[in-house]
């Protein structure tokens, strides 16, 4: 299903030919303005255990990516009793510093998920990091704890998984939840609160915000949330518009090139639900109405307990069911093209396609075209019109892909829960240029700087580079 306004489309294509990105460094989740792409050269084509490899380090699990800011790589992670701050020299990746908090609290989130989703912000000067079960945090660059602020307990099974972000003297968080969701400023240098804006009618999502018009001078913070594309002033948190009618639930994160901004949410569901009383006819073995976890252990409501348990009481009841089923039910779900405006008029959709919709990774807008991925498979569309340039797979199968893509240097990359990093030849038709094992599950995105490709497997964390170039290749 393809919808395209194309008067709309064609006044997009200037903005987005003339956008760009300009960083050394990497200092947020995707990059530059959470954009995945990087200036970088030089980039290996082929690397692995044995191949253009510069280091590799141990590191403890979890699904945060790393961040890069001058001489160093930070990273999170968690264990059963400790939250974990983690610093790497760039060039070696020695471990420089190690910080951990207690964890003091245990929350009850799905197994594919965890309170070290989120992946850490950094200034160059200062790192924060953000763990669900007990708040923000702040580090110097060389590891003395700045500040923290405590947050939380919060009701989303699958956990928050924005990452935090910087623009200018403030640090952002968004919190979406059921019910209770809001957007948080905080003081980077005293971790204060600066404005706490509420919001209303806005469910779970699990999306990064970005800054509008660009990093450099932004004004505002756009945020992708359950059924809303949000904007909201920088410096008092008030609404400047808001765009309904995009989806329930997204995880992936809103993609900005120029004033052209894509948006998706996965399909969730057009039906009704199963009628309560039947499943508390086959499932409520005492007869009280209401559903224990005892009670669905043999069906898939075991492991998604703290997801249809709406109200998180530990019983399913009527409510429950028909709050949680209803608010997934839409028609509005997929890609969707948003032609924004610097002239404080409405953002309009240029076009929405409902093929191929990514559940998890954050598609990239990479010289003038769309890429998306759904379970190795590789959509590359028109941005402005979303009109489909080639649809194809990585390799034989359907590898799951939890990663967002980079980009940098002509290359598209491209991480697999199964542990391969595909490279593709950028561009409408693109191509796989290899396939590269790293023999561990991935799950994080890259990072890319200075010609080296910065990958963390689910035990490890490497960095790639190829030696002619490792040590003169930098962003231009």
């Amino acid at each position: 299903m393809l919808l395209v306004n194309r008067a709309l489309a064609a006044a997009a294509m200037t903005a987005l030919i003339a956008s760009s990105t300009m960083a050394e460094d990497w200092t947020r989740f995707r990059g530059p303005n959470g954009s995945g792409v990087a200036e970088s050269i030089g980039l290996p084509v082929e690397f692995g255990p044995d191949t253009n490899l510069e280091w590799a380090v141990e590191v403890e699990f979890a699904r945060s990516s790393p961040v890069l800011a001058g001489d160093r790589i930070f990273l999170t992670s968690i264990d059963a009793e400790k939250f974990v701050t983690l610093a790497f020299d760039r060039s070696s990746g020695d471990e420089l510093w190690r910080r951990e908090i207690p964890r003091d609290r245990q929350t009850e989130m799905h197994q594919a998920t965890d309170s070290a989703t989120p992946s850490p912000v950094t200034d160059g000067a200062n790192v924060y990091a953000f763990f669900q079960e007990t708040g923000l945090v702040s580090y110097t660059a060389s590891g003395e704890e700045r500040w923290r602020m405590a947050l939380g307990p919060f009701q989303n099974f699958y956990s928050i998984a924005a990452s935090p972000i910087l623009a200018g003297d403030a640090l952002y968080l968004l919190c979406d939840q059921n019910g209770g969701s809001f957007l948080l400023a905080v003081d980077k240098g005293s971790g204060k609160e600066l404005w706490r804006q509420e919001r209303q009618d806005r469910n779970l999502s699990y999306t990064t915000p970005i800054l509008y018009p660009d990093a450099k001078d932004p004004q505002e913070i756009l945020v992708l949330g359950d059924r809303w594309l949000d904007a909201y002033d920088l410096k008092s948190g008030n609404s400047r518009w808001a765009l309904g009618g995009l989806g329930v639930g997204p995880i992936s994160s809103p993609i900005l090139a120029g004033d052209l901004l894509i948006a998706n949410a996965p399909e969730q569901g057009s039906s009704s639900p199963t009628p309560f009383s039947e499943m508390t006819q086959k499932h409520d073995a005492n007869g009280d109405g209401v559903l224990s976890r005892e009670e669905v252990e043999s069906i898939w409501i075991a492991s998604n307990f703290g997801w249809v348990d709406w109200d998180g009481n530990g019983t399913i009841s009527s409510k429950d069911w028909n709050d949680r089923n209803l608010a997934m039910i839409t028609d509005s779900w997929g890609i969707h093209g948003i032609q924004l405006s610097r002239q404080n008029s409405d953002p309009e959709v240029l076009w929405t396609s409902q093929q191929s919709v990514p559940y998890i990774p954050t598609g990239i807008v990479y010289d003038g075209v769309l890429y998306m991925v759904k379970d190795g498979i590789v959509s590359s569309l028109d941005p402005t019109t979303g009109e489909l340039h080639k649809r194809g797979r990585l390799t034989k199968g359907s590898p799951k892909v939890y990663a967002s893509p980079v980009a940098a240097d002509g290359k598209i990359f491209v991480g697999t829960v199964e542990g391969q990093m595909a490279v593709l030849q950028a561009g409408a038709q693109w191509e796989v240029l290899a396939l590269n094992e790293l023999e561990d599950e991935i799950y994080a995105t890259p990072a890319i700087a200075d010609g080296h490709l910065f990958v963390r497997t689910k035990g490890k964390l490497f960095s790639f580079a190829t030696p002619a170039d490792s040590s003169a290749a930098t962003s231009p």
